[in-house]
């Protein structure tokens, strides 16, 4: 008797992951915590280092522009869960060997402490917003205190967000690396580089909504720098997978003539890296606002670039390649013979 193979349960999106694909919103997730993380380190690097009058934009706005992006990334993640009802279950324990366990402390903690550092530089950064609140019946004074406390202890709050706006930024890179199944993904090498990318597009932010020339110039020149070392950290991820085995070189190979090519090349390293470094290095002496806002935001739009071809590129490949075997035919004449299938089985 010779048997036939009606279906595979290879073909099941909860066995072979590949089938089950990650959409936009798993890459805009990834891409607003780390525009969330680095206005972070920013708004917390701007107030220790006492340039709050320098820097108005970054001390004083960064912190609710970046809360804003991260309550909009986390909706995003929460749109994608297919059983959103559980999520609490993430916060009923903390696997010390559960990146993604690390990651939603790291989420619960960020929340609270950058709401309080962006309390503090709401007097001065959104003047009108935070009378509005002062006015409100019932909270108005609750939130004047809240503030004033926040406003005293504004540098111990700054460094504690600095810590956590470094970790949040690492995180959404190495949430991916954690996935060993998937060559492309399998590399050390994505905390670091979605960290420095995370920088990147939090000074690009900046630079759009500086609040004088001076702070423009200054995150212009920390942007040209984050951009040279994003690009040396693309090279050294690709030389690590041209260096691993077949499998990482077959998935390095999307991006080095593959279905993926025109757009990593193209779009991120040509508009969202090469050509925002030449701007901004024609800017070093003297700042030009319309110049400096292009720049700024190519690199917005290669940072999301970035996520977005990462996310994709690593769910095409895996260690294991399964084919199903599927007999349409065999499976017809099961059909029509007159029994239930469902009894055979």
């Amino acid at each position: 008797m010779r048997e036939q193979v009606l279906a595979s349960v290879f073909a099941n999106p909860r066995i072979e992951p590949h089938l089950a694909i990650w959409g936009w919103q798993i890459a805009t997730y990834l891409f607003l915590g780390g525009l969330a993380a680095g206005l972070t380190v920013f708004a917390a690097w701007a107030v220790l280092a006492r340039r709050e009058s320098q820097l108005p934009f970054a001390a004083n706005r960064a912190p609710l522009v970046g809360f804003v992006a991260l309550m909009v990334g986390m909706t995003t993640l929460f749109l994608d869960l297919e059983n959103k009802i559980n999520v609490w279950r993430f916060y009923t324990d903390l696997h010390v060997t559960s990146v993604m366990s690390w990651g939603s402390w790291i989420l619960l903690l960020v929340f609270p402490a950058l709401a309080l550092l962006a309390l503090a530089g709401l007097p001065v950064g959104f003047p009108s917003l935070a009378a509005w609140l002062n006015r409100l019946p019932l909270v108005g004074r609750l939130v004047a205190a809240v503030t004033g406390v926040c406003i005293a202890w504004r540098r111990p709050l700054a460094a504690v967000n600095l810590a956590l706006g470094i970790g949040l930024g690492i995180y959404t890179g190495v949430l991916l690396s954690a996935f060993n199944a998937r060559p492309f993904w399998h590399s050390a090498l994505l905390g670091p580089l979605f960290l420095t990318s995370g920088l990147s597009t939090g000074a690009a932010l900046v630079i759009l909504g500086a609040g004088t020339a001076g702070e423009r110039h200054l995150f212009g020149r920390l942007d040209l720098g984050l951009i040279l070392a994003e690009i040396v950290i693309i090279g050294l991820f690709l030389a690590d997978m041209l260096n691993g085995n077949a499998m990482q070189r077959e998935a390095a190979a999307e991006v080095l003539g593959g279905g993926v090519t025109r757009l990593f090349w193209g779009g991120f390293v040509g508009a969202g890296l090469v050509l925002p470094l030449l701007l901004e290095a024609g800017l070093w002496r003297r700042t030009v606002g319309a110049i400096a806002g292009f720049a700024a935001v190519l690199v917005l739009v290669g940072g999301f670039l970035l996520r977005d071809i990462v996310v994709e590129t690593g769910q095409q490949t895996s260690w294991s390649q399964f084919h199903n075997q599927f007999n349409a035919s065999l499976l017809d004449r099961l059909r029509s013979d007159g029994e239930n299938p469902n009894g055979r089985f």
